[in-house]
């Protein structure tokens, strides 16, 4: 590895950082968990979008396992909301939600260390619960 500035690196997490953070997990994962599931038609293709930029992006190798879980929920989550079925979209919205805050908070942790922040200080990155 070489250890030129690592300014693709930090551009190209904080850009999938913002991608998924706007996407809306915790309120797909909320409907789809709830008393009243209701499939939007547009969830496929913004989680797929989301797949993509994390897919794409170049993440630091602590992070693989982040990456990894939130790539595999997301694919699950995909397929079930594809066929329109509630049911199994269940299990793979809770999950993509769960790898989703862990990756994205692992992922502003390391942004804060490459900026010399302590990590500490990345708390309240503004989930919206």
């Amino acid at each position: 590895m070489s250890h030129e500035p690592h300014t693709e690196g930090t551009a190209g997490v904080l850009a999938a950082l913002a991608y998924i953070d706007n996407v809306g997990f915790h309120g797909i994962a909320t409907n789809l968990t709830g008393p009243a599931p209701k499939i939007d038609r547009n969830w496929a293709a913004l989680i797929g979008n989301a797949r993509i930029a994390v897919a794409a992006t170049r993440w630091p190798e602590q992070l693989n396992p982040q990456v990894e879980a939130f790539l595999a929920a997301a694919a699950k989550l995909i397929t079930a909301l594809e066929l329109r079925d509630t049911e199994a979209s269940k299990g793979p919205a809770g999950e993509l939600h769960i790898s989703y805050h862990a990756l994205s908070d692992a992922g502003w942790q390391h942004l804060a260390g490459s900026a010399g922040m302590e990590p500490g200080n990345a708390e309240g990155h503004g989930h919206h619960h």
